[in-house]
């Protein structure tokens, strides 16, 4: 697809910090336990405590970038990232590690709503937003898989001066990325007559609500556990794999590998389906049910053994990849376009709740409930996701029906 000039800066700075990112994730466990002499249960405990305390934190991003425009707000919100990362090089201790780490990670969770708040106005049209969105997930992917092979040199000579140069090269690729965004033209500014028009399409909510309007609660609800496509491939797919079936222990990073290209494949051509409200609001029932169809898969793998479990699991593993590129693709669009312009930050910040609590609290669910009840949490889990996605589906109508006069329902 051809991006404007402003989508090519959007994807272009998604691409730099991913670089980053992707260089972080693969050097810095090593960095901390062997020069910083943090151990692993110090590194994995900060890194949860901080992201469970920057959830809250996160939805300022949303405030902010309502009231000082998006574009400034995720230049900072890259540029603390980076300075983040450059001040990891100071750390000495565990209390020092855990402050860097909580604003390096508040920083991470308020971008994303932001990005999209941008390309909202970056993109006036709403097909082309969602196709752009599309693009910088692709983009970003493949950034991630590239920086984390770039890490091979710092862990390979694994001294203190090779990690350290790496922070700093961290650093500098997120401020790569906020200069980008600072170019990125806004062409669809909310105007006082649109907010007007939008409130009135709403029933006029109050402009100063703190939370977003009931459908909108309970899509982003809905949300939590459509994205459970995230915490199935992270956690429950390599533990029900080593602990659950007779597959050979390379299939973990095989079936990683087989995500990531089928995402990296997928993502665009996918994302053109959500050409209109109908349809879009109809793809959230396929990722339930699609995501159902890897439940049942991934419960058959632990029935049999050798090859045949490893079929299953590869059925599990496609079907999973393809329920991740359908929902990305459905919430991108109707988590703007159920958003009132003059709240849309805020709206989207809270609906970036589903996503990032799914983060923390996924792995709780999937270790607790759904490994410990073999194949039948898998089915249990199935049946939970087909209802999610039908009641999605339902929720979304509802809440389009609803600004009709600012989001067009295809008859």
């Amino acid at each position: 697809m051809r991006l404007t000039a402003g989508g090519r800066r959007l994807a272009a700075a998604a691409l730099v910090q991913s670089l980053g990112i992707g260089l972080f994730m693969a050097s810095s466990m090593a960095y901390f336990t062997r020069q910083v002499d943090l151990s692993a249960n110090q590194v994995g405990s900060g890194l949860a405590l901080a992201g469970v305390v920057a959830l809250a934190i996160s939805l300022l991003g949303g405030v902010l970038a309502d009231r000082y425009g998006a574009r400034r707000v995720l230049a900072a919100v890259y540029l603390g990232r980076g300075v983040c990362c450059a001040a990891y090089v100071l750390v000495t201790d565990f209390w020092q590690f855990m402050v860097v780490t909580l604003c390096a990670v508040a920083c991470d969770r308020a971008g994303p709503p932001v990005l999209q708040a941008l390309v909202a106005v970056a993109v006036p049209e709403r097909q082309e937003r969602t196709r752009l969105l599309a693009v910088v997930n692709v983009v970003r992917n493949c950034g991630l898989g590239v920086g984390a092979m770039a890490a091979g040199v710092a862990l390979a000579s694994d001294t203190q001066t090779a990690y350290r140069v790496t922070l700093i090269a961290i650093g500098l690729a997120f401020l790569g990325g906020a200069v980008l965004v600072l170019r990125v033209p806004e062409l669809a500014a909310p105007s006082k007559a649109a907010g007007a028009a939008q409130e009135d399409a709403a029933e006029r909510p109050a402009r100063g609500r703190v939370l977003p309007d009931a459908r909108y609660l309970t899509l982003t609800g809905l949300n939590f556990l459509l994205f459970f496509f995230d915490t199935m491939l992270l956690v429950a797919m390599p533990v029900w794999i080593l602990e659950h079936t007779d597959a050979p222990r390379a299939t973990v990073s095989v079936l990683f590998a087989l995500n990531t290209v089928l995402v990296v494949v997928l993502q665009i051509p996918v994302s053109k389906l959500a050409s209109s409200q109908r349809r879009t609001t109809r793809m959230l029932t396929w990722t339930g049910a699609v995501l159902a169809v890897s439940s049942l898969c991934f419960a058959a793998s632990g029935s049999v053994g050798g090859g045949p479990a490893v079929a299953w699991l590869a059925a599990a593993v496609v079907t999973l990849s393809l329920a991740e590129v359908i929902a990305n693709s459905a919430v991108w669009d109707l988590s703007i376009a159920l958003a009132p312009e003059e709240q849309r930050g805020r709206y989207l910040s809270v609906f970036n709740l589903s996503v990032a609590g799914q983060r923390v609290l996924g792995p709780v669910m999937v270790t607790g409930l759904l490994l410990g009840s073999g194949s039948l949490g898998w089915v249990v889990a199935a049946a939970v996701l087909v209802v999610a996605g039908l009641a999605a589906e339902r929720v979304a109508r509802a809440a389009g029906e609803r600004m009709r006069t600012a989001v067009p329902v295809d008859a």
